[in-house]
């Protein structure tokens, strides 16, 4: 059976007004994670094999920040910053030259508790007529294309020391953007031509969210879905109403709903939800087996990592992991060492929401834990942040340590289960697909290129000598990844 991943023929309907429906006929990747926030391509390719040496279109240096980019014809659109002031850019996509860039200054540095963390994390969108920003710190900027400013709006800034994750999208004419963990928590719609609050949706009790919305165009109706703290939500899109809710889901989630036109997705794991050991072997390596002596006694414990034996842990002494890339949370003193009355904060259990992957079909109101609108539910090798990407009868879960699982769409038992890429280290990056061919990214630098189909197939192994955390966009068989300190185009170069 060939699948609909979305109805295309909605969304296109509901952003792109003045637009042909032809989508051969445009060129573009308006939002975080693509047309419909699936992360497809469908009528694109890419270069199996690429690199610094190999199929490079152009590569130029990027700001600093995480947002993928977004494209909209030739003009390819990307946040960042520089000295902490904010940073928007408009390139040429075909070479890489910059059309135009407007930079706003800031005022006073931020301060995160984890090594990655961004004031440009969130990815803007657009419409063809105006580019939608987002930063955490400050707000909403919007640009007309030609890098003049539309209209802007000041948020109060959320309460979190990860940076702000979640990203804007568009729907008919709203702007619609996730608050939560703010010190008032909503889903907010705005008009996208001048700011004006069409609905407010309160998130009374829920706390920082990374996870972006999304739009499930289902058999029955079109539905606006949140991921947020201990509970997914469907919304209509036009007035903020509650249609279902599922509750007791990830309690910190980053990823986002992903859906076919009978059934959506979400998984998401976090530490939040993790049971004690499984908590502190996720913030090291999962071929890392502490013992029951170790968890009951952390001087044991840290005697892996001690170097100098002074019964602490320094920074330099952490090897690289999660627990590394959070290290400034852990030292809860300030002494720039993890010492062992700090070490239940990685052993704890915080007891909130579930580390799992539940499908959902349409047609459900109220609370639908425990009903028929429940299809299925998984609870294996979850990914983090990459949200899983659905392909035709599959959906595949990339989780931290490039470890692969592709499930069947409609019952959820495994196709294949627990693959390794051979790269270990975080995957932030969400998989994409275009034509039959997968990419993964690690923040190693690592790209890798799998076959979509029943088996584990690796196609190649690319490197790009960069860390990446952001994930990549498809135009014109032309690959566009940003890395730490770049921005590529990759095309591959035969006829």
């Amino acid at each position: 059976m060939i699948r609909t991943t979305f109805s295309l023929g909605i969304l296109l309907a509901a952003i792109l007004p003045a637009i042909a429906t032809d989508i051969n006929t445009v060129s573009y990747w308006p939002q975080f994670l693509g047309t419909d926030g699936m992360s497809n391509a469908p009528f694109q390719s890419i270069p199996t094999h690429f690199g610094p040496e190999e199929n490079l279109l152009w590569k130029i240096e990027a700001p600093e920040g995480h947002a993928s980019p977004v494209i909209w014809g030739d003009q390819l659109f990307l946040s960042g910053y520089r000295n902490n002031d904010r940073v928007m850019l408009a390139i040429n996509r075909k070479d890489g030259s910059t059309i135009w860039k407007r930079t706003e200054q800031s005022h006073g540095e931020e301060e995160f508790t984890h090594r990655l963390a961004s004031p440009a994390e969130s990815t803007p969108c657009t419409d063809g007529k105006r580019v939608y920003f987002y930063f955490g710190n400050y707000g909403l900027i919007v640009l007309n294309v030609d890098g003049s400013l539309a209209w802007e709006k000041r948020m109060p800034k959320p309460r979190t020391g990860m940076g702000t994750g979640t990203s804007p999208i568009l729907y008919d004419n709203l702007l619609i953007l996730n608050r939560d963990g703010t010190d008032d928590p909503c889903i907010l719609a705005l008009d996208k031509e001048t700011g004006e609050t069409i609905w407010k949706h309160p998130r009374i009790g829920y706390s920082t969210s990374h996870s972006t919305p999304f739009i499930w165009g289902n058999t029955l109706r079109t539905e606006l879905i949140i991921a947020g703290s201990r509970a997914l939500v469907s919304l209509e899109p036009l007035t903020g109403k509650l249609i279902w809710k599922v509750e007791d889901t990830n309690a910190f989630p980053c990823t986002t709903p992903v859906a076919t036109k009978d059934l959506l997705l979400f998984a998401a794991w976090s530490a939040n939800s993790a049971e004690s050991r499984d908590k502190l072997e996720a913030h090291f390596d999962d071929d890392l087996k502490i013992t029951d002596e170790e968890m009951h006694n952390p001087e044991l414990f840290f005697k892996r990592f001690d170097k100098d034996n002074d019964g602490a842990i320094s920074k330099s002494e952490m090897p690289e992991s999660r627990a590394r890339d959070v290290f400034e949370w852990l030292d809860r003193n300030d002494n720039q060492l993890w010492e062992t009355d700090e070490f239940s904060l990685l052993t704890r259990p915080i007891g909130r929401g579930r580390n799992l992957m539940v499908a959902i079909r349409p047609g459900g109101t109220d609370i639908l834990n425990d009903t028929e609108f429940i299809a299925w539910e998984w609870k294996k090798d979850l990914p983090y942040v990459a949200t899983p990407l659905v392909s035709e009868d599959h959906v595949y879960l990339v989780k931290s340590m490039g470890i692969v699982t592709c499930l069947d769409i409609d019952t959820g038992e495994p196709i294949f289960q627990s693959q390794r890429t051979g790269v270990k280290g975080e995957y932030f990056s969400s998989p994409i697909k275009a034509d039959n061919k997968i990419l993964l990214a690690s923040n190693q630098g690592s790209l890798f290129v799998i076959e979509d189909g029943t088996d584990f197939n690796v196609l190649a192994h690319n490197t790009i000598n960069e860390e990446i955390i952001s994930s990549p966009a498809v135009v014109d068989n032309t690959l566009y990844v940003r890395s730490i300190k770049s921005l590529w185009a990759f095309k591959d170069t035969l006829p």
